[in-house]
């Protein structure tokens, strides 16, 4: 490897297939380039590629880790050796592994799904599926999208029990005398923690009258914390002892004060709960009242004006303990500590608990079974409960046995993120292995990089594999260090910034990560690398937007072709950016930022579903009147809701209050007009007249069709499609459409407000503004224009940009909620590990101090975490990086320090530096205007004409087509095929989408006469034995169609090319939507080609013009049906062809 590049021993070193290793891999250090090359060689030693695991967190990582080891053996059989030294040694490894691959028939390059590639959630899902019969769940069903439904379904089945004889309604009187009588409190408490059982439901079974245990875990900790703050006291005990004796002495008799009982001290306070008292009151000297470093001492600290020596030595005390910020950070842990034993009141509680939550366990487990659903936390107890060896099995010490293939070899990616029940269940399966039997583990991953705690990650457990063993097995640590990704600048700042930010001492227990630097192997750019941009001012929202949306411009007119994105924290931080983007005409693209509940087309569909399901509720009837498809002012919506009659017809008069249907069918059939009509405004009698029969029709038709039918074709009829804005609105309609059928039952919904959650969960589809068709990686859509990305932090993990914006720093996030439990597992430095629980205070007293304990260690941990997920956010950034934050000035000078929840925090000391030599600037805006002058907007009512009428012809983008090709399309000829002939298909369809992807040049004659091997497999899976006579026809087309120039054309490579392309499409004249597959589709000189592949043969009597004539009839509609999908979609002329590969021919089809 090159010598420039630093680590190059250690890499080296990895590949090293008889050694475990557990390898630190910073950003940007070519982590998955590592795994790759590990895969490779472990392939020249193994029997069968399924000896070799590996794992990672999520279906990205694991499609990005199946491509690059596919491509390695791709390119080793296929292409010459490059002259790029990394890539040559890839390339060596790999044709080692293709040599292997042919000695043992493997067919990797035909079959790579024989790559044991899975997520820790799939492996999870894999192994409870072998052992089914063994656990509680069986055969595990699909994981719910929705568990916090069936959570809060559990725990109202719980809390029903309360009058059950028994523990159970013992225990529930217990906890709702605790939690003050509040039963919907108490549901909130339960249904929130089960979301987390996988921690808790092992530990809960200690929780039962283990006081004595519990109180000896405080000690424990008690001890430890005051011991490694007494030793980083030395330097100034003695002065602190003797100041605190004098300030004892010297407190004001009319200002008592707890220092006084400081009064004759000779020595630091006992290390022991006994001393703890002593251990704050002496603290508190050293910080003020909200816990920040003192830097000044009054009188009534008892440092008087006259004793002015005392009042200097104290504040050189002082300045001392602001030199040195890892003190206070001791001092506030010893402040937390708890004050006294584990009380009764809180021991009752902690064993109603023990018995409660494992009820509560049971309770969720039966919800999933009558929903025939699950969630990953019982996966994952499924899984362990599989792996663990029972009583009956302990002579097989080897529990991989009993799976399909013996496991020899295991790698872990992102093992930062781990759980502990996921390290319980690794430990587990390599229980049964031997020192030096041949078999490894390797686990990768960067602990500064750890930013899922909120899924229970533990980055703790990282640190715990660097020092202690996994099971049997010892890993050998390895850190990386070279940094390919970002320039030499981007670098330093990240190395100079963050060496302070993170912790200098790890700690396990918390997840204290300390800072690991990385040296560039990219030179510096010629420009400054990091800039910061502060605004001080109400204003401060609206500049940072305008601020970024004039960085991004000058870089797409400046920097075309370079890749932009704008990461923030949560998804409301981009409120006033995304409007800022639109005005200065940037292209953009956010996935998963804007909830599916808050885009208009899916809050109208909610109502018409709400209104049809209760026409007694007048807010959804009085929001479908209001949507642009009937488009009523607030005027005429307070006339129908306040319209009351008395008619010839109805002498009684429909009392007010009434369902608003009832109303408007008096209202629109109303002979006589009544004086309510007649307030109505021209537009909404018009509007009503139109409307009013849809909706008496949709509600009196709505149970002879399934929910979502009612609901789409009543929101056809009153125009709905004619209301959006374009193809992402219908999207966003389709998604809530498809959710609907799927939570809908009998024509109804039995769960509203599972429904509205399972809405509030779904995710938008790129706005209009945006480059809908490009992704992440993109840096421009089709016509060259940059297309700017805009996603959280968590969502680049993985990714880069050259140029990385990062706006909102001192936004805070987070809430403050108590949950019903805390737990904290402790480890110490010999790995022996303790549990510290403690329960939600009583209702009516505060909470004890164990649980503020664990409350405030959980706040430290969240704000290690925040140190990470800026360290990820900062090195996505290939060349330059641009912070920005909102900045209050102090009282005198300066600004006042950022929140400590905020991610402006850990770098604030760096920021606000730059901030004093003018390195970054600040942007001073205006203050309030606190006049009472009232600015009034004028709106404009979107809405569609009175007189509108649904069109029943295309419309554009977003519908595609008349009745008949609609029907073409999906009629097709080949629906007719058998089943045998629709599967022999369907693998040649795979292997020439294949081929277009790698390219015509990596088919060799030797790689296609191995296909038959490969698709002998594929069918038998299917249940069809393929006879040789089908194998070779499929082999003759594919042989046939790339000799064939027209063939050779279709699979070459072009602009904007996709194979088995679906897409959406929807005709509202007949209610009818669906999705188009396009087998192959590109961009050739100007024009969009699109290409249907065909399997048919010319009949023995048929001449080759009549075969023609037949195969271009059969499928005309349905081309010309695709040709309208891409007509909306953009402005090439679109050409249509069949091909045939068993001819082969090639078939231009007039698709006008």
């Amino acid at each position: 490897m090159n010598q420039s590049v630093v680590d190059s021993p250690q890499r080296q070193m990895a590949l090293d297939p008889t050694q475990s290793f557990i390898v630190s891999a910073p950003a940007g250090s070519g982590k998955t380039g590592l795994i790759t090359q590990r895969v490779l060689r472990l392939l020249c030693s193994v029997e069968n590629p399924e000896e070799i695991l590996s794992i990672t967190f999520t279906r990205k990582a694991a499609g990005e880790m199946s491509s690059r080891i596919h491509s390695a053996l791709q390119a080793a059989a296929y292409e010459p050796r490059p002259d790029n030294e990394y890539e040559a040694q890839t390339w060596d490894i790999a044709a080692q592994a293709v040599e292997r691959n042919n000695q043992l028939g493997w067919n990797l390059l035909e079959m790579p799904g024989r790559l044991r590639i899975q997520t820790i959630d799939g492996f999870c899902r894999y192994i409870a599926s072998q052992f089914a019969l063994e656990t509680k769940l069986g055969a595990l069903p699909e994981p719910s999208e929705q568990p916090a439904v069936h959570y809060e379904l559990a725990a109202r089945n719980l809390l029903q029990r309360i009058e059950e004889d028994g523990e159970v309604g013992e225990q529930l009187a217990v906890l709702l005398a605790h939690t003050g009588n509040d039963t919907a409190r108490c549901e909130r408490l339960l249904a929130d923690i089960l979301g987390k059982r996988e921690q808790w439901l092992p530990l809960i079974f200690d929780a039962k009258g283990n006081q004595q245990y519990f109180q000896q875990v405080i000690d424990q900790i008690i001890g430890e914390t005051l011991l490694t703050l007494q030793d980083a006291l030395l330097p100034i005990a003695g002065e602190l002892i003797y100041l605190a004796d004098f300030a004892a002495n010297h407190i004001p008799t009319d200002k008592p004060s707890p220092i006084t009982e400081l009064a004759g001290i000779t020595e630091l306070p006992d290390i022991s709960l006994e001393g703890i008292q002593q251990w704050k009151i002496l603290l508190s000297m050293l910080v003020t009242g909200k816990n920040e470093p003192r830097k000044q001492v009054t009188k009534n600290n008892g440092f008087p004006a006259d004793q002015k020596d005392a009042k200097q030595q104290m504040g050189v005390l002082l300045e001392w303990c602001r030199n040195h910020p890892d003190i206070h950070e001791l001092i506030l842990n010893a402040l937390y500590l708890p004050e006294s034993n584990i009380n009764q009141s809180q021991q009752l509680m902690l064993d109603a608990l023990s018995c409660l939550l494992r009820h509560l366990a049971a309770e969720l487990e039966t919800v999933f079974k009558q929903h025939d659903q699950c969630d990953y936390p019982a996966i994952t107890l499924a899984a362990l409960e599989a792996i663990e060896p029972s009583p009956e099995d302990e002579s097989i010490s080897d529990i991989t046995l009993r799976l399909d293939y013996q496991l020899r070899h295991i790698l872990v990616d992102e093992f930062q993120d781990t759980s502990g029940a996921q390290i319980k269940l690794l430990e587990h399966l390599i229980a049964g292995w031997q020192p030096d039997d041949g078999r490894t583990l390797f686990l990768v991953g960067d602990a500064m990089q750890s930013l899922y705690g909120f899924r229970n990650a533990n980055v703790g457990l990282f640190i715990n594999a660097q020092r202690h063993p996994i099971g049997p097995v010892q890993c050998t640590p390895l850190a990386l260090s070279c940094n390919f990704r970002s320039q030499k600048g981007v670098i330093d700042w990240v190395n100079d910034t963050f060496s302070e930010a993170f912790p200098a001492v790890p700690d396990i227990s918390r997840g204290a990560v300390p800072y690991s630097a990385s040296e560039a192997f990219k030179a510096s750019g010629a420009d400054p690398a990091v800039s910061f941009q502060g605004f001080c001012g109400d204003d401060y929202q609206q500049a940072e937007a305008e601020y970024i949306a004039k960085t991004c411009r000058e870089l797409c007119d400046n920097q075309p072709g370079e890749s932009i994105a704008i990461l923030v924290r949560g998804r409301g931080h981009l409120k006033s950016i995304v409007p800022a983007l639109r005005e200065a005409k940037l292209k953009w693209q956010a996935i998963d930022i804007t909830p599916l509940a808050s885009r208009m087309p899916v809050i109208d569909m909610l109502s018409i579903t709400r209104a049809l399901l209760s026409p007694a509720d007048k807010i959804p009837w009085l929001a479908l009147l209001r949507a642009p498809f009937c488009g009523l002012d607030t005027a005429d919506l307070l006339t129908i809701s306040n319209s009351t009659f008395d008619s010839a017809n109805n002498s009684a008069g429909t009392k007010r209050g009434d369902a608003i249907l009832a109303q408007l069918e008096r209202l629109s059939n109303s002979e006589n007009c009544h004086q309510a009509y007649k307030q109505l405004s021209d537009h909404g009698q018009s509007a009503l007249q139109r409307v009013v029969p849809l909706l008496l029709t949709a509600w009196k038709n709505r149970s002879r069709n399934s929910l979502r039918e009612t609901v789409e074709q009543l929101w056809v009829e009153l125009g709905g499609p004619a209301t959006l804005n374009g193809s992402a609105d219908l999207s966003d309609v389709r998604s809530y459409l498809d959710l609907l059928e799927n939570w809908q039952i009998a024509g109804s919904l039995t769960d509203w407000t599972g429904f509205q959650q399972a809405v509030e969960k779904l995710y938008a589809a790129p706005s209009g503004d945006s480059c809908s068709e490009s992704k992440n990686e993109n840096k421009t859509d089709n016509s060259g224009q940059t297309v700017i990305q805009l996603m959280t932090i968590h969502k680049s993990k993985g990714l880069e940009f050259d140029h990385v914006i990062l706006p909102g720093l001192a936004r805070s996030s987070g809430s403050d909620s108590k949950p019903l439990l805390r737990w904290c597992q402790h480890i110490d430095e010999h790995n022996q590990m303790t549990l510290m629980m403690a329960p939600l205070g009583a209702h009516d007293e505060e909470d004890d101090s164990v649980y503020s304990y664990l409350k405030h260690e959980d706040a430290f941990k969240t704000r290690l975490e925040n140190t990470r997920v800026l360290y990820v956010a900062a090195t996505r950034a290939i060349r330059k990086l641009y912070l920005s934050a909102s900045l209050k000035a102090a009282k005198k000078q300066g600004w006042q320090a950022p929140g400590k929840g905020t991610l402006l925090a850990p770098i604030w000391k760096t920021v606000e530096s730059g901030i004093d030599d003018q390195t970054y600037p600040v942007y001073l805006g205006p203050e309030e205007d606190k006049s009472d002058a009232v600015t009034i907007k004028l709106q404009h009512i979107r809405r569609l004409p009175a007189q509108f009428e649904p069109q029943t012809a295309s419309q554009g983008s977003m519908l595609t087509g008349s009745e008949e090709i609609a029907i073409a399309a999906e009629n097709q000829v080949d629906e007719n095929l058998s089943t045998r002939a629709r599967l022999l298909g369907t693998v040649l369809h795979r292997t020439l989408k294949q081929i277009a992807n790698e390219g015509v040049a990596k088919w060799t004659a030797q790689r296609i006469s191995q296909l038959p091997t490969a698709w002998a497999a594929q069918l038998k899976e299917q249940g069809i034995l393929a006879s040789t006579a089908e194998l070779d026809s499929l082999s003759n087309a594919i042989q046939l169609m790339l000799e064939d120039p027209k063939g050779q054309w279709i699979l070459h490579r072009h602009d904007q090319a996709q194979c088995e392309q679906a897409l959406g499409y929807y005709q509202p004249e007949q209610n009818r939507a669906g999705t188009s597959v396009i087998d192959r589709t590109f961009v050739d000189g100007g024009l969009r080609w699109i290409i249907d592949y065909k399997f048919s043969k010319p009949a023995a009597d048929e001449s080759q013009k009549q075969f023609i004539d037949r195969q271009t009839n059969a499928y005309q509609g349905q081309l010309r049906h695709y040709a309208n999908l891409y007509k909306g979609l953009q402005d090439n002329q679109v050409r249509c062809a069949l091909y045939f590969p068993h001819i082969p021919m090639f078939i231009e089809v007039d698709a006008e």
